[in-house]
C-alpha cells in the first residue's frame, strides 16, 4: 500500500542500493513503479533527473512546517532548480516574513521590557 502521492517529498533506494531524495513526479500503480525527480543522491549523476524505483522502496518524508529560515532557503534553491516561478515567489515571501519576525524579536531582546509593580500586580511596558 502506497502512503504517498504525486508531489510528495520522498526518499527511496534504487536496485543498485543508491539513496534518492526528491519528489514524486508520477506513479505507475499497475507496474509497481514510482518516478521521482531527484534533488539529492549518493550518485551525483542522478541529481536533476527522474528515476524509476519500485513502489515498495519509496518512503514519504514527514511534512514539516516552513518556519526555519534555512529550510526555506533550501527550498528556494529547489524551486530555482525546477524553474517553478510561483513556488519561488511563495517561498521568498515566506523568507521575508521569517526575517521580519526575527528582526522584531531581536529588537525586543535588545530593548528589555520595563517591569513595575502597581496596586493590581506586576505589569510590563
Amino acid at each position: 500500500m502506497m502512503n504517498y502521492q504525486i508531489s510528495d517529498w520522498v526518499t527511496a533506494t534504487t536496485n543498485q542500493d543508491e539513496m534518492l531524495h526528491g519528489y514524486v513526479e508520477s506513479m505507475d500503480v499497475l507496474g509497481g513503479l514510482t518516478r521521482i525527480y531527484v534533488i539529492a543522491s549518493d550518485r551525483e549523476s542522478t541529481i536533476g533527473k527522474v528515476m524509476e524505483v519500485s513502489n515498495q522502496d519509496v518512503k514519504k518524508l514527514p511534512v514539516s512546517s516552513l518556519d526555519i529560515e534555512e529550510q526555506v532557503r533550501s527550498l528556494i534553491d529547489v524551486s530555482l532548480a525546477v524553474r517553478d516561478e510561483m513556488w519561488f515567489l511563495e517561498l521568498t515571501g515566506k523568507l521575508l516574513a521569517i526575517q521580519q519576525n526575527e528582526s522584531k524579536r531581536s529588537e525586543r531582546d535588545v530593548l528589555p521590557s520595563l517591569v513595575f509593580k502597581n496596586r493590581l500586580g506586576v505589569d510590563q511596558l
